[in-house]
């Protein structure tokens, strides 16, 4: 599953293969902020998180 994610400095691109998407999709809201943690791929000029973990901020576990 490909989502955007944006902040101050502006759009990434994310993959959550299948693993990841059905540990995090229920928290996934968009009014929230989230630390993103996983491998960053460049392929043909463009940059993807393949995504491994993720968080709400603000949370600490």
């Amino acid at each position: 599953m490909r989502f955007l994610f944006e902040n101050e400095t502006g759009l990434m691109e994310t993959t959550f293969f299948p693993a990841a998407y059905r540990r995090f999709a229920v928290m996934l809201d968009w009014e929230r902020p989230y630390l993103l943690e996983g491998r960053v791929e460049e392929n043909f000029g463009a940059v993807t998180l393949n995504v491994e973990r993720a968080r709400r901020v603000g949370e600490f576990k």
